[in-house]
């Protein structure tokens, strides 16, 4: 389908802007691209989704300006050219937004092309819902973390939604902690038009361990693997396309996250203090808890004991295994204490 889009303003942000805002804005944006324009609204470059994991990966400060990340080599075309007509072969991806110019590169409209049919991927989706929650108490005495609700509705259901909503909707769900309230809920995913299957653990088995427990025959490889407290707009079809693209054995997913110490930071030379930063800012790529695992990682587990996700990563890399970075811009929200779940409620 070909869609016209006069209402452009969505879709540009100004020279001068922040990547902070850029990430904003894109993230309330089906099209996952922006065109930064000058005051004039002349075009000057696009923002894909794909600039802004790469402006991650490299550790930039998201504090630049837009211009220092744009791409000024982009596709659009000019209104009077008779090309306008044989964009098809541009449009290749599921979501794909060409702009239409005045003669003074002015942006006149948008040419979208949008894929409305939701895939049928068959990979399995594996949740993590057997912690305990104790960041969470006393919420979490009488109720599993993923069963705490937001706007009514529990945590892991949002989460299912979610990956159904991408096309996914096969899952295995690893319980522990008061699972059975889990699986009393949502039994065997019929309800939401998912089908899902259960791992009980007997001990606690980590992040990783229960992996150990799959049946190899039933599951869809690559497995993407998550906790059930994870609130995001993740592309999951761009992030399972990355793996398999680049024939990861383990991708993680990682984001920038800004953050800010407390005290002054004293900078030393010797004893001299050569000055006294107040409260400073610092980048870090932290791991967003989001996986896509091949196949060949599980060799690596042991039935039924216990192994944390760090612990097999680690392991994988002595084991020169390909382990892969996949940088998330998108919303995320780690519901793993009363801050970050009032910060999900609000």
């Amino acid at each position: 389908m070909y869609l016209l889009k006069k209402n452009i303003n969505n879709l540009l942000i100004k020279k001068g802007s922040k990547m902070e805002n850029a990430i904003k804005k894109i993230n309330k944006s089906q099209i996952k691209t922006l065109f930064v324009v000058d005051k004039n609204k002349k075009l000057l470059g696009s923002i894909t989704d794909g600039d802004i994991r790469r402006t991650i990966i490299k550790k930039k400060n998201l504090n630049i300006n837009v211009e220092n990340v744009m791409n000024k080599k982009f596709k659009f075309f000019y209104k009077n050219k008779n090309d306008l007509y044989n964009y098809e072969n541009l449009f290749k991806q599921k979501v794909f937004c060409i702009p239409v110019l005045e003669k003074s590169k002015k942006i006149i409209f948008f040419l979208i092309k949008k894929y409305e049919l939701i895939k049928n991927f068959k990979n399995t989706i594996f949740l993590m819902a057997g912690g305990k929650g104790k960041r969470l108490y006393p919420l979490t005495k009488n109720t599993p973390k993923p069963m705490l609700k937001i706007k009514d509705v529990p945590i892991i259901e949002r989460v299912i939604v979610n990956f159904k909503e991408q096309g996914f909707t096969n899952f295995v769900i690893s319980i522990n902690y008061l699972g059975s309230k889990i699986k009393k809920y949502l039994k065997n995913g019929e309800r939401l038009n998912v089908k899902i299957e259960y791992i009980e653990e007997k001990k606690f088995l980590g992040t990783a361990g229960s992996l150990s427990l799959l049946n190899k025959n039933k599951i869809n490889f690559p497995i993407i693997l998550t906790n059930s407290d994870l609130i995001s707009n993740i592309d999951y079809e761009e992030l399972l396309s990355f793996h398999l693209k680049n024939k990861s054995d383990l991708t993680v997913c990682v984001k920038n996250q800004i953050f800010e110490m407390p005290y002054g930071e004293i900078r030393l030379n010797g004893r001299k203090i050569n000055k006294i930063v107040e409260k400073p800012f610092s980048n870090s790529i932290i791991n967003a808890g989001v996986y896509v695992l091949s196949k060949t990682v599980l060799k690596y587990l042991i039935i039924n004991k216990k192994l944390m996700m760090n612990d097999l990563i680690n392991k994988l890399i002595e084991k020169k295994g390909k382990v892969l970075s996949f940088p998330i811009y998108e919303n995320w929200i780690d519901v793993g204490n009363k801050d970050q779940l009032k910060i999900a409620r609000s």
